[in-house]
């Protein structure tokens, strides 16, 4: 199926290589809509009027479940629709998230349509056979099987075009055709079951069935809310990020790595600690290389923040290797940043700050800060010494020698 898609593809969609671009992305989702559209339409009419000469209220039903797959093919076309529109006021990062939003849509459609075939499925059991039903015929068989297989192709086209453009609004509507393609076959099971003597087969097909599409329908949910809620990003990407900053001569550490994806737009910030002997004009350059160079690989909008360290006090490497003994000691503290040491009336004085484990408690955060404290202290009993704490989801454990 992915070949026959592929070259669907090429000779429909212009420009069909660069899937990066929102408009190619827009067409990818309509040529997809349009085609289920089409295609379910044609299949409804055939299932209805097979359900009417059979007397099938399960065939009926199953048309039904076709027309439903109508209404989430233009939920997937309005999506993709609204996901390729520019950015405008209301929305500076564009609208690529509306594709999300259509595969809730879509998932809770098939919640809809798997509560339905359930109940169609308890009653045809609770209710009991009916003596006047026409059997199974090798015909209609065939006929129904051509159009089960015809729906598991037309799932498998949605699917492929979900994959070659990472889009979960197409793959949401490729489980929604196979919900279809299931539903006739619990509907040819169900009509089987009369010519078996074994009428409550069709009903308890349709339970298992159904119980099967809602599941599937939430998890599909759920995959689409947790990216609207705001996902962290993959690690490697995050690390990716951090080896492109650090290539920059000058940037000594980063920290802080969160990036907010819309679709292809990436907002990204990132903390670089700089020594602070740089002037400010240099640092800004420095920041700006950064940035750009971030965006060359992440394309959206990147702010570095710079974190200016004193790394020619006499006592930072000393305080340095403290701190990594003392945060490796912890297992609830992660790694450290920012560490500042400086003179001030006399006094020497310095700071610094600790990522914690996002499972601590909030109320160990000032006996964890003291204890560090005191044991930088021991040490050095002539600094006076500040500890930070805070939860960083990018940051990465300290590791002994």
């Amino acid at each position: 199926m992915e070949r026959l898609t592929r070259w669907i593809v090429r000779r429909f969609i212009r420009g069909w290589e660069d899937v990066n671009d929102p408009n190619v992305r827009s067409r990818y989702g309509l040529l997809e809509g349009y085609a289920s559209i089409v295609f379910n339409f044609v299949l409804a009419g055939i299932k209805f009027a097979l359900g009417v000469s059979m007397s099938s209220a399960g065939l009926i039903a199953d048309a039904v479940h076709s027309l439903s797959d109508m209404a989430s093919s233009i939920v997937v076309i309005l999506g993709f629709s609204i996901s390729s529109k520019p950015p405008d006021p209301e929305h500076p990062f564009g609208h690529a998230k509306a594709e999300y939003v259509a595969t809730l849509v879509v998932a809770l459609l098939m919640v809809v349509v798997g509560v339905e075939i359930g109940q169609e499925g308890v009653m045809g059991m609770w209710e009991g056979p009916r003596e006047d039903l026409p059997p199974l015929t090798w015909g209609l068989f065939a006929a129904l099987m051509v159009l089960l297989v015809a729906k598991e192709l037309l799932g498998g086209f949605s699917r492929a075009l979900g994959r070659m453009i990472g889009s979960s609004a197409l793959e949401a509507d490729a489980w929604h055709h196979r919900s279809d393609a299931l539903s006739t076959g619990v509907v040819i099971a169900g009509l089987w079951g009369r010519n078996l003597g074994l009428p409550w087969l069709d009903g308890a097909a349709g339970v298992l069935v159904a119980l099967w599409i809602i599941y599937t329908g939430f998890k599909m949910a759920w995959d689409a809310v947790s990216p609207l809620l705001g996902e962290m990003a993959p690690p490697e990407d995050i690390e990716a990020i951090r080896t492109i900053a650090a290539s920059v001569p000058g940037v000594e550490n980063t920290h802080d790595i969160k990036v907010h994806n819309y679709g292809h737009f990436n907002f990204t910030t990132i903390h670089a600690e700089l020594s602070d002997r740089l002037d400010v004009h240099r640092m800004h350059e420095l920041t700006t290389l950064v940035e750009m160079r971030i965006l060359n690989r992440f394309p959206g909008e990147c702010v570095v923040h710079m974190d200016p360290v004193n790394l020619h006090h006499p006592m930072f490497h000393l305080v340095f290797d403290a701190l990594k003994d003392a945060v490796i000691a912890h297992p609830e503290l992660v790694e450290f940043r920012d560490l500042n040491l400086w003179s001030d009336e006399g006094l020497e004085r310095g700071g610094v700050e600790i990522t914690v484990n996002p499972n601590t408690p909030e109320g160990r955060y000032f006996d964890l800060a003291r204890e560090v404290e005191r044991e930088v202290r021991q040490k050095f009993p002539a600094l006076d010494f500040s500890v930070r704490l805070k939860v960083d989801f990018s940051a990465e454990p300290l590791k002994a020698l």
